[in-house]
């Protein structure tokens, strides 16, 4: 499963966040060329104060280590953002990260 770097800083109201999630990504296909099992990160999902302030659905089209970028309102310095990854075997990750 998917190991997470998580960047989170707030400025003027906005929270500016950065992660980026180790992982294959390798679907069904690229699985079997480089004879691995197939393994991507099936969704994403991040909260701040119990709100949800992103979601992606995602399949094994994104590149290796896939790295988003998004902003946000409604937190401030020293909340926590949490990350939910769900891989395509039905398994999950949780991230926090303390707002800056």
């Amino acid at each position: 499963m998917a190991k997470m770097k998580i960047k989170a800083k707030e400025k003027g109201g906005v929270v500016k966040v950065k992660a980026m999630f180790r992982s294959l990504m390798a679907d069904k296909e690229e699985a079997e060329k480089k004879k691995i099992e197939a393994e991507y990160i099936r969704h994403i999902l991040a909260k701040a104060n119990g709100k949800v302030v992103f979601e992606a659905t995602t399949s094994g089209f994104m590149s290796e280590n896939p790295l988003i970028k998004f902003s946000f309102t409604g937190a401030k310095k020293g909340d926590e953002l949490e990350f939910v990854l769900t891989d395509n075997h039905g398994k999950t990750k949780t991230g926090k990260k303390k707002i800056k």
